[in-house]
């Protein structure tokens, strides 16, 4: 792949639209809104890393609402496409350590729920006080 162009075999359906690139149209690339790109990939960068250190320190994710940019803002331009691959593959990987995470939680769950059935509840103590 290009570094200025994006297939959408790439990428998954929603991030096809935001590195929808027009390389065969130069005036199209020329009248893409930098700025507003650049605002947009760090809003969404923003979120990635927010997931990376709450990960890590294992607190709750929460992201702020978000919409896709737009369309006046034109396509990406491709001086902004591999930042937003990276980005996009940070994601990937957040996600998946967030499953895995999630995976190893329920693993725990389950084992402290199958050790306290067996442990059956009985309507008298367990331990006796031997000092009185």
């Amino acid at each position: 792949m290009s570094a200025a162009y994006a297939t959408h075999a790439d990428v998954d359906h929603a991030t096809a639209r935001l590195l929808d690139v027009q390389v065969s149209d130069p005036a199209v690339m020329a009248q893409a809104d930098v700025t507003a790109w650049e605002i947009v990939l760090d809003r969404i960068e923003l979120d990635v890393m927010r997931g990376e250190r709450n990960l890590a320190r294992g607190l709750e994710f929460r992201t702020d609402p978000w919409d896709l940019p737009d369309d006046d803002i034109g396509p990406i331009p491709g001086v902004l496409v591999e930042r937003a691959l990276g980005i996009h593959r940070r994601q990937h990987a957040l996600i998946e350590e967030m499953s895995r995470t999630l995976h190893h939680t329920w693993r725990q769950q389950a084992v402290a729920e199958a050790n306290s059935r067996d442990q059956a509840v009985t309507p008298y103590p367990v331990y006796v006080d031997v000092t009185i």
